[in-house]
This record gives C-alpha cells, sequence and structure tokens, in this order.
C-alpha cells in the first residue's frame, strides 16, 4: 500500500469508501465496467487532471491509489474460475484482453476523479469517472452504490 499522507482526510476517506465498495464487486462483473466509448472529452478532463495533481508527494500518492486499484483488479481477475474449470454452473464467457485493458483504464481515471473530486468541474467529473461516475457519487456522499 501506497503513502497517502499528501491526500487530505476527505480524499482518504472517498477512496476507502470506493474501496470498500469495489471489493464487493464481483470480478465476472468487471467487464460491464469496461466502457465501449470513451467520452470525447477525456483529454481535456486528464489535462485538467493532471494540472490539479501538480508535483510531487500528492501526484505520487494518487499514483500510489491508482496502482493499488489495478493491482486489486488484478489479482481479482486472475481468481476467477476459467469457463472450462466450471462444470455444469453458470459462468459468462470470459472477455476479451481488450475489454480489460478498458476496464483497468478506467478504473485508473475513476480513482484520479475520485480523488481530485472537489478541484475538477463536473464535466471532467463525468467525463474521467465514465461508468464509474454511480460508483464515485457514492463514495462522496458517503455510501456505497450497488455494484
Amino acid at each position: 500500500m501506497g503513502d497517502y499522507d499528501a491526500l487530505s482526510p476527505t480524499e482518504r476517506q472517498r477512496l476507502e469508501r470506493f474501496a470498500a465498495a469495489f471489493e464487493q464487486l464481483d470480478a465476472s462483473s468487471y467487464v460491464t465496467l469496461a466502457e465501449a466509448r470513451q467520452s470525447p472529452n477525456v483529454d481535456r478532463a486528464q489535462t485538467d487532471a493532471l494540472q490539479a495533481l501538480g508535483t510531487g508527494s500528492r501526484r505520487k500518492a494518487v499514483r500510489d491509489a491508482v496502482t493499488a486499484f489495478v493491482n486489486a483488479a488484478t489479482t481479482a481477475y486472475s481468481r476467477r474460475f476459467a469457463l472450462p474449470d466450471t462444470v455444469l454452473l453458470f459462468q459468462s464467457l470470459p472477455d476479451r484482453a481488450e475489454d480489460r485493458v478498458r476496464f483497468l483504464t478506467g478504473l485508473e481515471r475513476a480513482v484520479a476523479a475520485l480523488i481530485l473530486w472537489d478541484e475538477l468541474p463536473e464535466d471532467d467529473r463525468q467525463a474521467l469517472g465514465g461508468v464509474w461516475v454511480p460508483h464515485l457519487e457514492a463514495a462522496v456522499a458517503g455510501g456505497a452504490a450497488a455494484p
């Protein structure tokens, strides 16, 4: 786990709430959180987010948080049963490598948007958060979105 001291207490609390909700997601549902199309405003939103981050310890703390979520998702993916291993059990077909990349990329942007929530305009939060926005809004509000 990274050093999150450079984040405000509010940012850390939001991350903790989001992490608790994220842990409840089943890896077999990750593909539903892989965006088919990203917002056309993502590039501008990412530039705004990088500006808001600045440099130094805060940027490193955000990078550590993103890495922690990506590692957790990667581990969850690796623990999923493969289709041939599930005899007579319903299991959706495995997702493609492109789906996983889109899922992980969206997750990275969502974590950054969550940390920078108070500093980003609404359109940047929507562009970065994508399909994760309901989960992010729940973490900001203090609850957990239904997986």
